[in-house]
């Protein structure tokens, strides 16, 4: 290391001349800086809600955003009262005191695989900090770089909300979508029809603990856009009760009776909540929302769809999505396709168990399918091979003709 020591009687100058002599060394030969020009950034990160009891950790993260090596680095990072130390692990390397908070970085270099020191520091959150279960307190671990001593002051903070050890927690897990065809009634071959469909709607709940815990299910909103189906209730409409141990779940199935709509061109939403019965559920959410639509949305529309889904091995294939909307958008909106419809309904599930564990009729349907699929996507050029195929076919025959005659 380049040093220079200076007199008292030395003027102010003289003493900056020297300075700069040294700091060009020290740059020439390579070492690093106690902090002239140091560039430095700090990141903190830690949890936004803990238990009491709960173990938690913060992350700091320093960074020479310079265009010098920074030696002696110090970042002070005092613990909140309501914590207890248990370990730091710095990385690379450096040292933090938990009697004093010092952290103590190795020297940052301006590559990236030396510009960078990080460090973990877990504590202990205390107990009995609340004895009221509504209530919550916040606990902020601050930090700061306290060296070099030229450096721009620098700091971060995170502030961890602490909620009571025996406040339990509910959770939404899921909410599954599912229609049944009931079918399809014409009540002429020329003359309107109805949809028979039944909504259901698999709510899966869970305590996530840390005691066992009574709480009610609950419909909140379900409403249907489209469809012609009218207002629509699921059932239960009451709140459904539930009694869960800590880590447990539980699916409560709503649904709808057999409902008749003009057609499956329509859009469902709903809105579900999880409310326990003896204290106030201070982690949120406690609701779940979502929507399917029946021309592709959050939820599969698997009903209808056998011989095709067996074929393809996957309701989400494009081709499935492609027959389904021409399926809501043209057959259902007419007689004679709602009849074929309500015919394919009946009579396509043996026909897609046969196929489904068998690769050589799958593959035929699967041609056929495209085929099908080609000529809905691109009608027009459908119909010129359909008239230009015929043509094709007779040029051959008159050409095999021939060359019988010539032989």
């Amino acid at each position: 290391m380049v040093s220079r020591f200076f007199l008292a009687s030395e003027p102010l100058a003289k003493r900056r001349q020297g300075l700069a002599v040294s700091a060009f060394l020290a740059v020439l030969l390579g070492f690093p800086l106690p902090g002239t020009g140091a560039t430095l950034s700090l990141a903190k990160d830690g949890l936004e809600t803990v238990r009491e009891g709960d173990l938690i950790e913060y992350s700091l993260e320093v960074v020479n955003e310079g265009t010098t090596s920074v030696a002696g680095i110090e970042v002070l990072d005092t613990l909140p009262a309501e914590v207890q130390f248990v370990q730091a692990t710095p990385t690379p390397g450096g040292t933090y005191n938990s009697t004093t908070g010092i952290w103590t970085l190795p020297t940052l270099g301006m590559n990236t695989n030396d510009k960078t020191a990080g460090i973990q520091i877990q504590a202990l959150v205390n107990q009995n900090l609340i004895n009221d279960p509504a209530d919550t307190i916040s606990i902020t671990n601050r930090a700061e770089v306290i060296a070099p001593p030229d450096q721009t002051p620098l700091e971060a903070q995170v502030t961890t909300n602490v909620i009571c050890s025996f406040c339990i927690d509910w959770e939404i897990e899921s909410v599954t979508f599912e229609q049944e065809l009931a079918g399809i009634d014409i009540d002429d071959f020329f003359g309107p029809g109805t949809i028979e469909v039944r909504f259901y709607l698999r709510v899966k709940v869970a305590n996530n603990g840390p005691v066992t815990s009574d709480a009610t299910v609950s419909v909140v909103r379900f409403d249907i856009d489209g469809g012609g189906f009218g207002s629509i209730e699921l059932s239960p409409s009451l709140p459904v009760a539930v009694t869960l141990d800590p880590g447990q779940t539980q699916t409560i199935q709503f649904s709808t009776s057999r409902v008749k709509g003009d057609d499956l061109d329509f859009t469902v939403s709903w809105e579900f909540e999880v409310s326990d019965v003896a204290l106030s559920d201070p982690i949120l959410p406690n609701t779940a929302s979502g929507s399917y639509s029946s021309s592709g949305g959050e939820s599969d529309d698997n009903e209808g769809c056998f011989i095709v889904a067996s074929a393809h091995g996957s309701y989400l294939d494009s081709h499935i999505i492609i027959l389904r909307d021409f399926r809501n958008r043209h057959l259902l909106t007419n007689p004679f396709g709602k009849w074929f419809v309500a015919f394919y309904y009946r009579h396509s599930p043996p026909i897609a168990n046969y196929i489904r564990e068998r690769e050589t009729p799958r593959a035929i349907v699967r041609s056929v399918l495209a085929l099908v699929v080609y000529s809905i996507e691109y009608p027009i050029a459908a119909v010129l091979v359909l008239l230009i195929l015929p043509l094709l076919l007779a040029c051959q025959r008159k050409q095999r003709k021939n060359r019988t005659l010539r032989l």
